[in-house]
């Protein structure tokens, strides 16, 4: 069952946030990870939003391994750390009914 992981990242700095998004764009690109969107808070356009889709658990979490050994992925989530104010995860799964 498809899976999905919404996050939500307040920052210091929307236009930082929007530097490390590009970059991290590149590196989630690499690991093929499939990435719906990136959205803004209309309203504080220093808290962003993205989703990204797996097709079940284990390509969630295969993916994340992956990630996780990049080193390009651990400078920037570095970088991403200092700028970043608060963060949330969550994961989200269909709806069914029954």
């Amino acid at each position: 069952m498809a899976m999905y992981m919404l996050y939500r990242s307040k920052s210091r700095s929307g236009e930082e946030m929007d530097d490390l998004r590009k970059k991290f764009e590149k590196v989630y690109e690499r690991h093929k990870v499939d990435i719906v969107g990136f959205w803004v808070n209309a309203e504080d356009r220093d808290e962003v939003f993205y989703l990204s889709k797996f097709r079940d658990e284990n390509d969630y979490k295969t993916t994340v391994e992956g990630l996780h050994s990049d080193d390009e992925y651990i400078e920037l989530t570095k970088h991403l750390e200092e700028v970043r104010t608060s963060f949330e995860s969550t994961k989200l799964i269909p709806m069914t009914s029954e």
